[in-house]
Parts: C-alpha cells; sequence; structure tokens
C-alpha cells in the first residue's frame, strides 16, 4: 500500500478558498516542491521529512549549565545554555544534538498532485516501519497556511518527526537568526541543538537575508493553555540542520518526552505554519505573536490597583518579621541561594521611596542602612563567615560595593549635601570591582561617563560618554553579534542584559541628550530584549481554574518540601494568571525561574513606545505589570498557573512556609521602585508628557535598573514645581481599575488617574484628612483634563469628587488651595539645611586596617556619623567606638564581625570628634588617633 502525505495548497493563479483573504499564494511545482508567496516574497517548500527512532527510552534529560560563576568554568560550551539531552543508543554517552539520538530515517515524496479542494498530495514510497501523512493548507482565517502531517508507526518504540524542508540558507550570506533563547542576531547554534516547547517563549525559528525574514512556527493549537515544563513539552524547533546550514524545523512529539513512546498503529499528527514576512526578524517576531499566537493588551487591575499593591508591598517591606531584614548585618537574608548571607541592590530604592511616600521610617530603618552596608562591604552579597563563598559571596569590608552611577545619584538625591558620595563617585571610577557575581564593573565605558557628566556636569565627561557610545552602537547595535563574548559567560554572564545591548543605557543617554541616534539604538535594543519575553500559548476567552483542591502547586525549588501552601481553589479570566509579557530568569535557570515577575523593563518599554511610536513594546510592558498581584508575589509564576502568589497576605509568612516560588528578599525593594517608575512612566507617556516627574537613575545589578524620584519637582499640565508625594492612601478611590499618582506645590494638591480597564469609570476620590486637612463643609475648585484636553471645573466637598476616566485613559486633576501636612519632606526639602564639608569624610589607615568615618546628611536633623572598620575577626576580637557628646565622651562596643557604628549627629554639633579603640587575638588592644569630622 501506498502512503501519501496530502498538503492542501492554494495555487497562485486560482482564488483563494478561505473565509478571509490570505496573504499568502502558494504554487506547486513540477518537482514536488512548493512555492509559498507573501507580496513580493516567494520561498520554496520541499515535502521532506526525518524520522527519528529508539528502541529504547532516550532518557531526556537537560545539559547541565551553573549560574555560579566558580562552577562555570568547569563549562566547555560558549553558550552556557541547558540543553535537552539524549543516550546516545548502544553507549554510554549522552548527547545534545537530536540527530545522535535514535536512529534516523529521511522521507521525500515520490510524486504529487492537487485536490479538487486545492490540496496537493504529495505521494511517498511505500515503507513498512511507518506511514506518514501531512496537509499543508491556506488557513481559513487568512494567516499562515497550516501544514501538518499525520504519523503512524508500524512498530513500538519512542519516535520523533521533523519536517525538515523549509529552504536552507548559508549562514554566511544571512542576516540574523532567531531560536528561541540565545540565537539570536548572527548568533548561530555550534550545532543541530534542540529547543524544546518549554524553553520557546514564542516557538519558531527564523532567517533573515536580503531585508526578508523565513520561518517556521508550530501552531497555535500544539500548544495547550499551560505553562509549558520540561515534562508535557510537545515538541522542539530547530534552526542549523546537519549539513551547517540554516534551515528552520519542528520536530514533535518531544524526543523521549509525553507522546514520543508509540505503540503501532498509534497515529500522531501535528500542526506548524511556514512564515513569510518582508522585513527583519523583528518584523516577523512580531507578526508571529500578533497575528499567528494573538497577542495582544489583555490585562487590566483586578480586586486591587497598583496603588493598593504598593501599599501592601511597602508594609511588608517594612515588617522586620517577614521581609527578611536581617539590622545587624544592614541587608536581606539570601537564603534562598547561598546560606549564611545578606545581599542588597540599590539604596536609592528605598531612599526614593522614603520620599515618593514621604516616611521618615522608611529612611531611618531601610534606606539609611542600606546606604551604610553599600559604602563598606566589598560586593552586593555578604557572607557572615570566610568559607561561604557562594555566588562570589565576600566577607570582606572594603567598600564601596555601589556603581559610580549610583554613589553619584546619591549624591544628587542627598541634595548635594554628603560629600563622601561625590568623593567615591570620582574614585571608583578609576577601578574595575567584580560587586555581583564576577561580573567586572568596567572603568572608562559610556555609562560611567554619563555618570560622572550627571555628577559634575563637566562637559568633557559628556563628550567622552557619546564617543564611547557611538563606538558602541557601531560594534554592538549596527553590527550583529556572531559569538557570546560579549556575554561574558564565564564570569556570571546570563541574564538576558547580557544577552541584548546595554539599551536601558543608551536610552538614559539619549534623554540626556536628545540625540535621536540613541534612541534608535535603545530601541533596537529594547525589541532584542522583547524577545526573550512570553508570547505565547493564546490566552483564550473565558475563565480557568487555579489551585485545585485548594492547593498550590509545589515549585522547581522546593522539590524537597512535601507541603502545599494551602489556599482556595478559584476560577479566574485566563488572562490573569498568564506568563504572556514575562521573561524567564536568565539562560541558566529558565526551567527553575520561567516566568520572572520582577519586570523592570516594562516602564523603559512604556517610554521607549511612545518615543518609538511602537504599540507593541507598550502592549509587552502592561502585559508584564497590570494585574498580576496585590503585594511583593515572589519570584515568578512556576511550575503550574496559579493565584496564591497574586494575593494581598502571600508574603506575611515565615520564609520556610512557601512551596511555590522562591522568594528573594532582597529583591522587595527593586520591585518597589519598578512599581513607582512604572505609575510615573505610564501617566508621563498616556499625558503626552504634560505630566512629568524628574528621575534618577538606579543601575543596580544584573536586570535590575529602574528610574527612581522625588528628589525634584515636576511639571502637571503647566504648572511647576509640583512635588511628587503620594503617603500612604493619602486618597482612596471608588474603582480599583484606576491607578494615581498624586503630587503638591503651588498651595495645590495634583492627582493624575490612569483607567487599567477597557470600559469606562466614574471614580469618587475622598482624601485622606491626615494628609490633606481640608475644612469640613468648604467647597474647594478642581480643575480638570480629560485625556489631555482641558474640561469644566467641578467642586470638591468634604474631601471628596468624581470624574469621569475614559477606557485605558487618563484624567487628572488640580484640587486648588488644599493644604498639605508633610513628614519627610519638611526636613528634606528645608533649606536651611546647609551641605556637609570636604572634611566630612575620612579613612585612617592602622596597623588592622582602615578605618572609615563618614557624616551623610538628608537634610534638617537628618545627619548620621557612620564609622565602619577594615577588620575582620581574624584581626580584631571586638570593636569599641569613643565619641565626644560635649562635654563627654560616650562608647558603643561591637563584638562581631562587620565591625560598624552608626548613629544621629545633631545639627548643632559643628564636627563629630571620635577614635576606635580594639582589642587584639592576643589579648592586646590598639586604638585609632583621634578624628574630627567636620560639619
Amino acid at each position: 500500500m501506498t502512503a501519501s502525505v496530502v498538503i492542501a495548497l492554494l495555487l497562485a493563479s486560482t482564488a483563494l478558498l478561505s473565509t478571509k483573504p490570505s496573504a499568502y499564494g502558494i504554487r506547486a511545482l513540477p518537482d514536488r516542491s512548493v512555492d509559498v508567496t507573501r507580496g513580493s516574497m516567494t520561498e520554496r517548500f520541499r515535502p521532506h521529512f526525518t524520522v527519528i527512532r529508539a528502541e529504547a527510552d532516550p532518557e531526556m534529560g537537560m545539559t547541565q549549565a551553573f549560574s555560579d560563576p566558580r562552577q562555570r568554568k568547569q563549562m566547555t560550551d560558549p553558550e552556557a545554555y541547558p540543553l535537552p539531552s539524549w543516550q546516545k543508543p548502544g553507549s554510554e554517552e549522552r548527547t545534545d544534538v537530536l540527530f545522535e539520538a535514535g536512529t534516523v530515517t529521511t522521507v521525500e515524496a515520490e510524486a504529487a498532485s492537487e485536490t479538487p479542494s486545492g490540496a496537493i498530495q504529495w505521494t511517498f514510497p511505500k515503507r513498512s516501519d511507518f506511514e506518514l501523512q501531512a496537509t499543508i493548507e491556506p488557513a481559513g482565517d487568512g494567516k499562515e497556511p497550516i501544514l501538518s502531517f499525520r504519523f503512524t508507526p508500524q512498530r513500538a518504540g519512542w519516535y520523533t518527526i521533523g519536517y525538515t524542508g523549509a529552504p536552507e540558507t548559508d549562514p554566511a550570506t544571512a542576516d540574523g537568526f532567531w531560536q528561541p533563547l540565545v540565537w539570536q542576531e548572527k548568533r548561530f547554534p555550534r550545532a543541530p541543538l534542540l529547543t524544546a516547547e518549554f524553553m520557546t517563549i514564542l516557538p519558531a525559528t527564523l532567517v533573515s537575508r536580503g531585508g526578508a525574514t523565513l520561518g517556521l512556527a508550530t501552531d497555535p493549537k500544539e500548544s495547550p493553555y499551560r505553562l509549558p515544563n520540561i515534562d508535557n513539552s510537545r515538541f522542539g524547533v530547530m534552526l542549523r540542520n546537519p549539513a551547517g546550514h540554516a534551515q528552520p524545523m519542528v520536530f514533535a512529539p518531544l524526543f523521549g518526552k509525553a507522546g514520543s513512546r508509540m505503540e503501532a498503529g498509534q497515529p500522531f499528527t501535528f500542526r506548524m505554519r511556514p512564515v513569510l514576512v518582508n522585513g527583519d526578524w523583528y518584523a516577523a517576531f512580531r507578526h508571529i505573536a500578533e497575528s499567528l499566537f494573538e497577542f495582544r493588551d489583555l490585562r487590566e487591575n483586578t480586586a486591587h490597583s497598583l496603588n493598593d499593591t504598593l501599599t501592601n508591598m511597602i508594609d511588608f517591606a517594612m515588617d522586620d518579621q517577614y521581609s527578611g531584614w536581617v539590622p545587624d548585618l544592614k541587608g536581606f537574608d539570601y537564603a534562598s541561594d547561598v546560606t549564611g548571607t545578606v545581599k542588597v541592590v540599590s539604596a536609592l530604592h528605598p531612599l526614593s521611596t522614603a520620599l515618593v511616600r514621604d516616611d521618615p521610617e522608611i529612611y531611618r530603618r531601610r534606606a539609611l542602612p542600606v546606604t551604610e552596608y553599600l559604602m563598606s562591604r566589598e560586593k552586593y552579597l555578604f557572607s557572615v563567615a570566610t568559607d561561604i563563598e557562594g555566588q562570589g559571596a565576600s566577607h570582606n569590608m572594603n567598600g564601596p560595593s555601589a556603581e559610580v552611577s549610583e554613589l553619584a545619584e546619591l549624591f544628587h538625591v542627598t541634595r548635594e549635601r554628603s560629600p563622601v558620595f561625590h568623593h567615591y563617585a570620582l574614585e571608583m571610577a578609576k577601578k574595575p570591582r567584580a560587586l555581583n557575581l564576577d561580573m567586572i564593573s568596567e572603568t572608562n565605558t559610556f555609562q560611567n561617563n554619563l555618570a560622572l557628566y550627571r555628577l559634575t556636569r563637566e562637559q568633557p565627561y559628556l563628550d567622552t560618554a557619546r564617543q564611547l557610545a557611538d563606538a558602541y552602537v557601531e560594534k554592538r547595535i549596527q553590527t550583529p553579534q556572531a559569538d557570546f563574548t560579549d556575554v561574558h559567560v564565564e564570569t556570571g554572564g546570563q541574564f538576558w542584559t547580557d544577552f541584548a545591548p546595554k539599551w536601558v543605557d543608551l536610552f538614559e543617554l539619549y534623554e540626556e541628550t536628545g540625540d535621536q541616534r540613541y534612541l534608535q539604538a535603545a530601541t533596537r535594543g529594547a525589541e532584542r530584549y522583547a524577545s526573550f519575553c512570553w508570547l505565547y500559548p493564546t490566552v483564550p476567552p473565558g475563565h480557568v481554574t487555579v489551585d485545585q483542591g485548594n492547593k498550590a502547586p509545589i515549585g522547581w525549588g522546593y522539590r524537597g518540601r512535601n507541603f502545599h501552601m494551602q489556599t482556595p481553589e478559584q476560577t479566574v479570566p485566563a488572562w490573569r494568571v498568564s506568563q504572556i509579557g514575562l521573561t524567564p530568569e536568565a539562560s541558566t535557570t529558565f526551567q527553575g525561574n520561567p516566568a520572572v515577575l520582577l519586570t523592570h523593563y516594562a516602564a523603559f518599554f512604556l517610554r521607549i513606545a511612545k518615543a518609538s511610536k511602537d504599540p507593541f513594546l507598550r502592549a509587552v510592558a502592561r502585559s508584564a505589570v497590570v494585574g498580576r498581584y496585590a503585594n511583593y508575589p515572589g519570584y515568578d509564576i512556576n511550575v503550574e498557573f496559579s493565584n496564591i502568589y497574586a494575593r494581598a497576605d502571600y508574603p506575611m509568612r515565615p520564609f520556610g512556609a512557601f512551596s511555590y516560588n522562591q522568594v528573594y528578599y532582597n529583591h522587595v525593594w527593586p520591585h518597589i521602585a519598578l512599581l513607582i517608575d512604572y505609575l510615573v512612566s505610564d501617566v508621563d507617556v498616556r499625558s503626552d508628557h504634560q505630566i512629568t516627574f524628574p528621575s534618577r537613575y538606579a543601575q543596580g545589578y544584573a536586570y535590575l535598573q529602574s528610574k527612581v524620584y522625588g528628589d525634584r519637582p515636576g511639571t502637571f499640565y503647566g504648572d511647576s514645581d509640583v512635588r511628587l508625594w503620594m503617603p500612604r492612601q493619602v486618597v482612596s478611590i471608588s474603582d480599583p481599575q484606576i491607578n494615581y499618582l498624586s503630587g503638591y506645590g503651588n498651595d495645590n494638591f495634583y492627582l493624575a488617574l490612569t483607567n487599567e480597564s477597557p470600559r469606562p469609570s466614574q471614580a469618587t476620590i475622598q482624601l485622606n484628612s491626615e494628609y490633606l486637612p481640608y475644612s469640613t463643609g468648604k467647597p474647594y475648585r478642581v480643575r480638570l483634563w480629560r485625556d489631555g484636553k482641558s474640561s469644566k471645573a467641578l467642586t470638591a466637598v468634604d474631601g471628596a469628587v468624581t470624574v469621569p476616566v475614559s477606557p485605558r485613559g487618563l484624567t487628572a486633576l488640580v484640587i486648588e488651595q488644599m493644604p498639605v501636612f508633610t513628614r519627610l519632606h519638611a526636613s528634606y526639602f528645608d533649606q536651611s539645611a546647609k551641605p556637609l564639608s570636604p572634611e566630612s569624610h575620612h579613612v585612617q589607615p592602622t596597623e588592622f586596617g582602615n578605618v572609615t568615618g563618614m557624616l551623610i546628611s538628608m537634610g534638617r536633623e537628618m545627619t548620621n556619623g557612620f564609622i565602619w572598620l577594615q577588620a575582620s575577626e581574624k584581626q580584631i576580637t571586638s570593636a569599641t567606638l569613643h565619641y565626644r557628646t560635649d562635654p563627654s565622651w560616650v562608647s558603643l562596643v561591637d563584638d562581631a564581625h562587620p565591625f560598624e557604628f552608626s548613629l544621629p549627629v545633631s545639627d548643632e554639633q559643628s564636627a563629630f570628634e571620635y577614635y576606635v579603640e580594639v582589642s587584639l587575638p592576643d589579648g592586646g588592644t590598639a586604638r585609632t588617633e583621634t578624628t574630627r569630622l567636620m560639619r
């Protein structure tokens, strides 16, 4: 009996038989190949399939990759990327090359014929081991033609079937490639390596040449709505064929996984889509996401606005019981990854939050200690003992561990009152340092020169920044990368910010200079970063049920824990639990952290989308943030869909009580900062920059970059000198779909409302009289703008007013002559608080290491003295700080490493005078000279 492959094709000369006009034309050729045409593009697809079979279970697993730089030195593969691997037949060896994992059989049609419906039937030589049928047909919706096959084995075994008939391209002649997750630009796989479904944030491979892009994507119906994982993955995609050519391929089922074991006579079917796009890889990537997989902006707030979430998250971050804060070490417990360590990211995050919230407790209990941590520790990750070195942890007091830009921005955010930050910004700009993992923070970079220009306003720094940036753009943006050199995998490079260009920094340079070249470069970089975001599976209409049986799934990182977190079984809109818009954590950890909720890129996407008129980036940004959680949600969506991380009480439990996703306590303040950044950026772009607040740049590490706010006033529809001011629950709003920004100035209260839903809202605002002490019964005039247009003034009475907000729109209010009551702002913005002198910091060398003292001032009665010792517990056993409080001396003792002292210094003191006495291991003592830090 003859096996046949049926390919439904529409001939180019005939009318399309679809329900919608198709963008594709199809023509059968005498050699049995098929020309697929779209616009001016034509590509030839051959009737060629590859069948791989194994008698025994090929035992698919993943090759090993390490996130710790010390372990990564063991690796030999340049991409340092875990890949599917299999047991070689009859061997103890394993292979990551699919074609080596079993017996390979290639089949090609010997004849082709057209059916009355426009299908082309490919006829194959008769075989005794399997039968193959397939169809490629015009899609009824006018999208990409559907190529499907039906495979029936005649004997039991393990199988995978690949379509291997797409056009081949010599890699040397290609303009670019895309195979998720790490092969982009001109990075081409070193071998025929497979990306399994759970690794494909969009299941396709692409090759660009001559201004057009050819690809092969799986059919959306082949991916059920779920979070794919290694066990339920159904297929894989591949770009490099055994001949070394670029050829988009799809293999299904995933060899060694679900459905791969087949019995004789058991049929298997699969569908895929040839893709032709007249444009580069990004145009094709967008087309597949938006047209084929129907990616669109679906999200809205749930029962909590982003402001509610922000309040809950700050409350959690300030909770000393549950937030992971370790007061003695001035950092956050990092037991999630390295037991016996603490870690921080940036002092600018809690510092700017303190300013935006007008909250002195945030400054005193979090921002100041984190600042002191960064000024004294050698690295972001501090270990409590010398033998703890995981992830490059350091036990040393050899600070600062802050980037040059962090130090420069700290100088500005302290209103230039603390010269110590200025000093160290200039000093550290000369010194390469490994601050996170073993990644080296270089010295003469365009980023550092931009930071130094912002610090000093000296033109040569900006000139150098631009020269270096121009060279970087030429090398890194205009020249596609052909290898992984720029990723620096050997020192810990693994995050998508390592694989993509430094697009955030280029956008900062654009905002500083207004030079469109840097915007264009930043946009290209953002596009590449977007290719790491989940954009499938297609979100269905309707609802899904999660947490069945009133329990959450056990996450990848908690496989040793034998308990489920309890949470109600719920039926929720399908979009609510989707991973769309999120990224996996990194090239090394995509399996354990598949959909990370820490989405710092979102606010930058909003701004770049506005500047470059790219609605796709805006939709990705909204998908990454809106309607996802009501408190700190932990790190990611893990293993399966769940709603537990979205609960308002989710993080309010001990570390040992988590079993769904990982909790990184050092991420909480960066997460708060990204929400504030998102809120400010969203209002900025919706108002067409009519409501804007100046920012500082918090560089952080890895992918934790964000803008921070609060130290300078902004503008609000023509009114200048408006301070961003959002105390806890300063207003209440009747509709949770409404987010807000608020501020004060000019004797007015300012409020911007954004509607996150596609429905209109009538929102009632109630002012909090604790912060806005309005007079009962007194009418207050309210100026109003709706979607950028001035509207008729309203009146607020008893602190309440109701306003309309259009679907996904913006309504702005100015409540005139409204008094405000400030707390931190009263001291911070007090003009009587003078800058400290250049003699307000000092380093004293001693026989037991340096002793560093510094004054840090944030405003009136907000000056602190910080004294820290370089010595470890091997050099001294205790330290005593003796300091003068006229006319007497007071002593403080620290008998454990790190040896440090922090105490307030009154504005009445013209100097802080101190010396340090230490106890030595041999029983002796030593002391420093007396030092005076001058106010």
